[in-house]
């Protein structure tokens, strides 16, 4: 029985480097020349599979900020490329808040002290909700797994980092985003944005992407703001849907209750 130690570990190493051989000859090789057109590879990215149809799905959020940690989910519904609704999904009693989006306004309402809010992305009322960095038309694309528009002169270099293909978007000269392409599916699996002084904003990851219609969509979305007050959110869709839906004409205009007087927010 002693005899055979000598035997089965040069046995067993043997087989771990034919392995590691194997893996090696697995990994994806991508070179310059795989690289298709910066723009082809943009407007396959951002394409929209279903025109019209509403993303929907009940997100499992989680906020981690400096000393603190909460977790909740809210009911979200988003239509590319400028609507979205979100909803509170309290445990106990009423909502936090409802919120809408459509194009630049947005309407919140709190039934906890009845108050409803309309503003624009830069009011008071949106950092309630979102972090700083974080724009709620922006979130539009992120669900789907896109990069959210830019402003201005658009400009496109391509290359290959690692084994993703990599965008950098300009914006009138000036870097707005990094974007990270898996080969195989030609999906996002990676995003960076700058604010609007052309600074780093905030990172995204996407991961365990899901059937929804035509085409797929993160499971998971990780968002991190730059900064030293950093937040990072953590969105999981386990069960998107992509839907039609024209029965509401309001759906992404929030309307306030009877009674309520809107107040308009700076």
């Amino acid at each position: 029985m002693n005899n055979s130690k000598p035997i089965i570990m040069p046995a067993l190493c043997c087989l771990l480097a034919l392995l590691a051989g194997c893996a090696r000859e697995g990994a994806l090789v991508i070179s310059e020349k795989d690289m298709p057109p910066p723009e082809a590879l943009y407007e396959r990215i951002g394409a929209d599979p279903a025109p019209g149809a509403v993303l929907t799905g009940i997100l499992r959020v989680t906020a981690s900020l400096p000393g603190e940690r909460h977790s909740f989910k809210i009911a979200a519904a988003a239509r590319r490329p400028d609507s979205l609704r979100l909803e509170d999904l309290s445990v106990i009693g009423v909502p936090d808040f409802m919120l809408t989006v459509k194009g630049d306004e947005i309407r919140m309402f709190l039934p906890r002290s009845g108050e409803f809010l309309i503003g624009t992305e830069s009011s008071e009322i949106v950092r309630r909700i979102l972090p700083p960095p974080l724009r709620p038309l922006d979130l539009v694309s992120l669900l789907y797994g896109q990069p959210p528009g830019v402003d201005g002169a658009r400009s496109l270099r391509g290359s290959v980092d690692g084994d993703r293909f990599r965008l950098d978007v300009f914006a009138g000269g000036a870097w707005a985003q990094s974007l990270w392409v898996d080969p195989a599916s030609g999906r996002m699996t990676r995003l960076e944005t700058a604010d609007r002084n052309g600074k780093a904003a905030y990172s995204a990851s996407f991961h365990d992407f899901k059937k929804a219609g035509p085409g797929a969509v993160p499971g998971r979305i990780e968002i991190e703001t730059s900064g030293p007050a950093t937040v990072r959110l953590s969105l999981r869709n386990p069960e998107p849907e992509l839907v039609t839906r024209d029965d509401d004409a309001d759906f992404f205009r929030l309307r306030p209750p009877e009674g309520v007087t809107p107040r308009h927010s700076r």
